[in-house]
């Protein structure tokens, strides 16, 4: 962050922080605005997020934290992209922010996720994958290196690519994520999809998992996972 800051004041830049993941951090970790950095106020749009916050993603309210020449700039344009937007449930979120302190509500947030992000850890290390244990959001990736590719590889009808940039399906994590969905009924995202396809193989052993779901849906996914163990020693 300190060299995105200093690159920023060198070359004169604006900078977009998307921090929806604020009240969701882990371990020893803690979340540091790019706005608190020294002489980063100035610069620096902030992004959040009531989906992510408040866990209602359908609700599409979110906010931006800036200084006035921005939030001038923003309101600007905001009337002419979105027009409008629902206002009783951006009033829902004023209440919601209003009431957090005294309902414990963040810490609480905080501690349900790190429960399930341990928990669903757990399982992806029992089945034999490698996560890599975020110190914040609620997204885990896996290392599938593990999983001989005999396993799923050339399992099943590829589909077409998407956006025309040619057939990424056909990286070891799409493959992975399309059997897994299919024969496993769990699903996960090929994170070689957020890559160029020249560059997607950066990330093809590598899938995300999420563990945003009720603990009845971890545990059912957990069982179903387990059999990947059997799967890789035959």
């Amino acid at each position: 962050m300190e060299e995105v800051a200093r690159l920023a004041k060198k070359h004169n830049l604006i900078v977009l922080s998307d921090e929806v993941y604020e009240w969701m951090t882990y371990d020893d970790a803690t979340h540091i605005r790019m706005a608190s950095l020294p002489g980063m106020w100035e610069r620096t749009i902030t992004l959040g997020s009531a989906g992510k916050s408040f866990s209602v993603t359908g609700w599409k309210v979110g906010w931006a934290i800036a200084p006035p020449h921005f939030t001038t700039a923003l309101g600007t344009i905001h009337q002419f992209d979105c027009f409008t937007h629902g206002t009783p449930l951006q009033e829902a979120i004023a209440v919601a922010f209003e009431q957090a302190e005294e309902k414990n509500y963040f810490p609480d947030l905080k501690q349900m996720y790190w429960r399930k992000r341990d928990k669903l850890v757990a399982t992806l290390r029992d089945c034999g994958l490698a996560p890599v244990v975020p110190k914040g959001s609620y997204f885990v990736m896996a290392d599938t290196s593990s999983i001989p590719s005999s396993v799923f590889m050339g399992k099943g009808k590829a589909e077409p690519g998407i956006g025309g940039d040619g057939p990424k399906e056909e990286t070891r994590s799409y493959q992975f994520c399309r059997w897994l969905t299919r024969e496993l009924g769990v699903g996960a995202i090929p994170p070689s999809a957020f890559f160029s396809k020249e560059n997607a193989h950066i990330a093809e052993n590598f899938v995300r998992f999420t563990f945003c779901k009720r603990d009845e849906v971890l545990d059912a996914a957990a069982t179903k996972l387990h059999k990947l163990r059997d799967l890789s020693a035959q």
